[in-house]
Order: C-alpha cells, then sequence, then structure tokens
C-alpha cells in the first residue's frame, strides 16, 4: 500500500512538472527558481528530511490549484516556513513568485491564498472572509537550531521545527491590513457604530474572538449589517 500512495506521488510530480513547463510557455506564469529543502539556511537535511514534512507545509501532498483567473491548473503545496507557494521540476524547486493581492485557490481542499503587503513584505495568507470586513490567517513555522551539551550540567537539544499559534489579519472599509487586536476593547473598535450589535450577536450566539471558526461569522454577520 506504501508503494502504490509512493508511486501515485511520484506520478503526480511527474504530470504536474509537465503542466508547468507547457503552461509557463502558454501564459506566462512568473516563477522563482530556489534549492532544495536541504538548502535553507541553518536547516540540516535530516530537519529538512520528509519527517518533517507535516509541520512545514500546510499540506504533505502537492494539491491542485488555479492562480487568479487562469484556465490552466497547478499542483502547489505551501511552504509555511519558507511562506512560499512552490512545485518540484527535474529535482529543483520552484516557488511562485509572490504578485500583490494574487489568488491561489486550492480546488479540491476549498482553501485561497492570496498575497498582501505587511510591514513592508509580501506575505501569503489564507482567505477565511473576503468583503467590507476581511479575515485571514497567518500560518506561522519556527525552526530552533538544536545544542550539543558541553558540560554535564547541560542537557543537549535537538534542532526542530516548531508550528506556532496561526495569526490572525484583518482590513475592515479599505483600511490596511492589520494584525487582529488581542483586547476585547480594540476588537470592537474594529466594527465602529456596529460594535454594539457585534456584541449582542457573539453573546447570543455565544462566540469567542479567540476562535477562528466563530470569527469567520462574527465577520460574515458584519458584512451583512453594513
Amino acid at each position: 500500500m506504501k508503494n502504490l500512495k509512493n508511486f501515485y506521488f511520484i506520478t503526480l510530480l511527474m504530470f504536474s512538472c509537465t503542466l508547468f513547463a507547457q503552461i509557463q510557455r502558454q501564459n506566462g506564469l512568473s516563477i522563482t527558481i530556489k534549492g532544495p529543502n536541504t538548502e535553507i539556511e541553518g536547516v540540516s537535511p535530516e530537519n529538512a528530511a520528509t519527517k518533517t514534512q507535516h509541520i512545514r507545509f500546510y499540506t504533505e501532498e502537492y494539491q491542485k490549484a488555479i492562480v487568479d483567473d487562469l484556465k490552466n491548473e497547478f499542483y502547489f503545496r505551501y511552504n509555511i516556513f519558507a511562506d512560499e507557494m512552490e512545485f518540484i521540476k527535474d529535482g529543483t524547486i520552484y516557488f511562485l513568485s509572490k504578485s500583490e493581492n494574487q489568488i491561489i485557490n486550492f480546488v479540491d481542499l476549498g482553501k485561497r491564498f492570496t498575497v498582501l503587503r505587511v510591514d513592508g513584505k509580501l506575505k501569503y495568507f489564507e482567505i477565511n472572509v473576503k468583503g467590507d470586513a476581511s479575515l485571514y490567517t497567518k500560518q506561522n513555522v519556527e525552526f530552533k537550531k538544536g545544542k550539543v551539551a558541553v558540560t554535564q550540567y547541560e542537557v543537549s537539544k535537538k534542532s526542530k521545527f516548531i508550528r506556532n499559534r496561526d495569526s490572525y489579519y484583518v482590513s475592515i472599509d479599505t483600511e490596511q491590513l492589520k494584525e487582529l487586536p488581542r483586547r476585547k476593547k480594540d476588537f470592537y473598535k474594529l466594527f465602529k457604530d456596529q460594535a454594539s450589535n457585534i456584541k449582542k450577536y457573539m453573546k447570543k450566539e455565544r462566540l469567542s474572538r479567540k476562535k477562528i471558526e466563530d470569527l469567520i461569522k462574527i465577520f460574515n454577520y458584519y458584512n451583512n449589517l453594513i
């Protein structure tokens, strides 16, 4: 069963690589060549191996996706650690060049990502709600380098990837993208003259501003109010 799964995955990669070679000539999709995972600065080949894929990537396997309104289908996987959309061709990892407001729609996953500028840099965000009030998720993966015990009183630590808590970002009424406020008072200020209605709705539905599934309901409700 494992061999069959590996065969399917390799076949999928070969198909996606061929597809990219054709699409690149047809529509000039902008891509950037980067080195393999083993060349990540400060990351050993062992830590970049397949055993860490479930941490470093949004999905371990490449998924069918549509970029903006292009008719062709692509096969990407989101590299959370590197914050890149990648695919493999001839043993080389290719990253999709970031273009502000570009939409990557993972068809089978039912998930959409976009490129937004924050702190002067273009980054990928998962789209949770899109409207007058938009809500986004930023996944975060950190690499902690290990250390060797020098004395008998110290403990050696292995290098490892850590999936940190997701961050949430908002943009309301075309305002600049910003991180979702943590303080309750500042959270309600986001909704301006509809703040009291949001409070009532959250109390009635028993919603939490700390849960993404509840935040989606809150932002959708607000968009229906205005």
